[in-house]
């Protein structure tokens, strides 16, 4: 991004700006092109009266020069000008005995050297010394004077001089009183922009004695706002002390409320306000800021005709205010949500009038059509929104507060779930599915609003991976409560999730989709004979011998993902273990035909379940596996697959190593040693988490007390069927020989 210049008009300009406004997309950020307190105190210039200035000379020696730039020409001339006229009118200046001879001659070298492309500072040397006087004075000659140099500051090659030439360090101290006229003030803080255009030594005498605080202070003047912003700009691009020190004197702060104020949108002031907050976004605090700042920041990016820049850079430091639980809670305790919710749905057709503050758009509308790369940055916009929306409707309070499902923001979410709009769709299934945390909640958003109905719409026919897998995570919620097994099994649920349960599916999706039939077979005996009903309805079909369970361990025979396989697993161990609970038995012609159909029609049923056994990662399935085997071999028929799969070796050393108590046995059947990891990589959801001591004995004890009952119905099942050998061998663990 090039310089910006600070030019001048005719009073305070709206537009302070030279050049085109900086994108939020540059790689790097260059400067605004725009007076530095002293890094000492200023030595006082006290007037003379013995000489006057010699106007006549100074006219002479000026008319001898030929400049070689009109810019350069006018600059000299013009501060001749100003100097004789503060001379003769004011009186203000005089520059003592040889005082005229001394400036014609600084003008003369000043020339030559312009002529040879340099700038020579002792021109400027001396032409500080002259408006010193004029600053001790109070000549109120010095704004024009500052004009002409804040002028020639927009020229690259003047910068260094009117530094080092004391110049800038000159209209700091001008700045630091905050006693100057505006108009002083304005071509103070122009000059001082500008010289700090890409230009770090101009930048470092403003931080030095912290002179940025008086320019950060200019912004309570809402006359200059359009000079002081883009000065701040340039002071702190590219340059980390300045961003550091103007966030300590407070800057954040300021620039919230000169938001709240209201700025006119699609200006270059706001344009630079928003790179600013760019450059803090990463580095402020909640101290830095205030409580106000989520909603100023939003409704700050809600203004129509918002270039598309300026609208991210507000977002996204309303974004960075939503990292702290403080602004998460102070959004929800003040029922701010629905401000960047109606930023979602800005975007694709303005919201019609409302009696209530439900949030609603034309659903025949579409998005709006727009250059590729900016609704690009539209789609990210949107998309960051949502994940930090997901954030705050994840805490407790958020839950509390929208429990009773009667409130417009909950209407809003709801209709999003059935509207056309994807990214809307994936919004209100995060936070719904986060809201969907009692049971009393849970329960009216099927048997009141019949969310489901919706939700299974867009399994049927969604294509897009994000909203499919908010989607199961939400029904996941739901279907904990036991009334609301028993409406999403009737509603087709287990089919309408069949397609995802092939390997030619996303794995994240066949994950979640299995887990989904997890949570809704899991104690439910009509669910599971929906999972164990045929595939067809016709006896000549080959799909009417396989069941939705097939496509289950089908999915476990090929993926080679094993959080896959290990939901897989627990699905066989939640069947299991609902035909053989107490709700099971009360119905026994039911029980037996599904436990018939279980064995008969799924040959391959065990081979899960010996995962689960011989994996030495998990000790919380492995327990599931010993329990759900135990339970197989209560049948004939279960116990039939279980003495199948105890004739593979690994799964036989498994059990004997439970029975034995030898805990490093199992391991020792892996050819290498199983890596200890960490988190979200190392297994799903919460069975990761390792046990204490004492519950790992504990659960050591059970899985051989489960282990030594799966003996004992094998011996009783299948005793009289077994090899001598093999019943035997048997014979010896439950009696604990080795």
């Amino acid at each position: 991004m090039g310089d910006v210049n600070l030019i001048f008009e005719d009073a305070v300009p709206s537009s302070a700006m030279h050049s085109a406004a900086p994108s939020h997309t540059s790689s790097s950020h260059a400067s605004t092109s725009l007076p530095i307190r002293p890094s000492s105190p200023r030595t006082t210039i006290t007037p003379t009266t013995d000489s006057q200035l010699d106007v006549t000379s100074i006219q002479i020696a000026l008319d001898s020069l030929s400049l070689s730039t009109p810019e350069q020409e006018g600059m000299f001339r013009s501060l001749a000008v100003i100097f004789r006229n503060a001379q003769e009118q004011e009186g203000s200046v005089n520059l003592g005995s040889g005082g005229a001879e001394f400036l014609w001659t600084s003008l003369q070298r000043a020339d030559t050297s312009s002529r040879q492309g340099l700038q020579d500072a002792s021109a400027l040397r001396a032409t500080r010394d002259i408006l010193e006087q004029m600053l001790w004075n109070q000549s109120h000659l010095l704004v024009d004077a500052a004009k002409v140099l804040a002028d020639a500051s927009r020229d690259v090659a003047w910068r260094d001089p009117l530094g080092n030439a004391g110049i800038v360090n000159l209209f700091l101290s001008v700045i630091a009183t905050g006693t100057a006229s505006d108009q002083l003030m304005i071509h103070a803080l122009r000059l001082v922009g500008n010289t700090c255009g890409d230009n770090d030594a101009n930048r470092q005498r403003v931080i030095s004695d912290n002179n940025l605080r008086f320019i950060v202070k200019q912004l309570e003047n809402p006359r200059l706002l359009s000079i002081v912003v883009p000065v701040l700009y340039n002071v702190c691009s590219d340059f980390e002390p300045a961003q550091r020190l103007a966030l300590s004197d407070g800057v954040y702060l300021r620039l919230i409320e000169v938001l709240e104020s209201g700025l006119p949108a699609s200006t270059p002031t706001l344009t630079y306000l928003c790179r600013l907050l760019d450059f803090f976004e990463d580095s402020f605090n909640a101290n830095d800021s205030s409580d106000s700042a989520v909603e100023v920041l939003f409704r700050a990016a809600s203004a129509p005709d918002l270039d598309v820049d300026d609208r991210v850079s507000l977002v996204d430091a309303a974004i960075a205010h939503l990292k702290l639980e403080d602004y998460q809670r102070h959004m929800v305790d003040f029922d701010l949500v629905d401000v960047p919710l109606s930023l979602l749905v800005q975007w694709y057709s303005p919201p019609r009038a409302s009696s209530s503050r439900q949030i609603s758009f034309t659903d025949t509308l579409a998005p709006p059509v727009r250059d590729v790369g900016e609704e690009e940055q539209l789609s990210l916009m949107r998309s960051n929104i949502i994940q930090i929306l997901s954030d705050v409707s994840a805490i407790p309070e958020f839950a509390a507060r929208y429990a009773s499902m009667d409130l417009p923001l909950v209407e809003t979410l709801l209709g999003w779930v059935a509207g056309p709009h994807t990214q809307l769709q994936l919004c209100s299934c995060i936070m719904l599915g986060n809201l969907a945390r009692s049971d009393s909640t849970c329960l009216a958003m099927i048997s009141r609003f019949s969310v489901h109905e919706s939700l299974l719409d867009i399994l049927k026919f969604s294509s897009d991976t994000q909203v499919l897998h908010s989607v199961f995570g939400f029904l996941r919620n739901l279907g904990l409560l036991p009334a609301n097994k028993q409406v999403l099994g009737e509603a087709g649920t287990i089919e309408i999730v069949s397609r995802f349960l092939n390997i030619d599916a996303i794995t994240q999706l066949s994950h979640a989709a299995v887990s989904l039939v997890r949570q809704i077979i899991n104690g439910s005996m009509n669910n599971i004979s929906s999972l164990l009903s045929s595939l067809s309805l016709d006896e000549e079909s080959p799909a009417y011998s396989k069941t939705f369970l097939s496509l289950l361990l089908s999915l476990f025979d090929k993926s080679d993902d094993v959080a896959v396989k290990v939901e897989v697993s627990r699905v066989v161990a939640a069947v299991l273990r609902c035909l053989h609970s107490s709700q099971a038995l009360s119905n026994p012609g039911l029980r037996n035909q599904l436990l018939h159909r279980l064995f008969s029609l799924h040959l391959n049923l065990c081979q899960p379940l010996s995962m689960m056994v011989t994996q030495p990662r998990w000790p919380i399935i492995r327990s599931e596996g010993w329990f759900a085997m135990a339970l197989a071999s209560r049948t004939a028929e279960g116990s039939i697959a279980i003495d199948t799969a105890l004739q593979q070796v690994e799964v036989f050393g498994a059990l004997e190593a439970t029975i034995h108590g030898d805990s490093t046995l199992i391991a020792a059947l892996f050819s290498s040693p199983v890596a200890a990891t960490s988190g979200a990589e190392e297994s799903p959801e919460s069975i990761e988490r390792k046990p204490s001591a004492d519950h790992e004995a504990e659960m050591r004890a059970k899985d051989r007390e489960n282990a030594m009952v799966l003996v004992n119905e094998l011996l009783k099942n299948r005793g009289d069927d077994m090899p001598d050998i093999r019943r035997s061998v048997f014979e010896d663990l439950l009696n604990g020989k080795e």
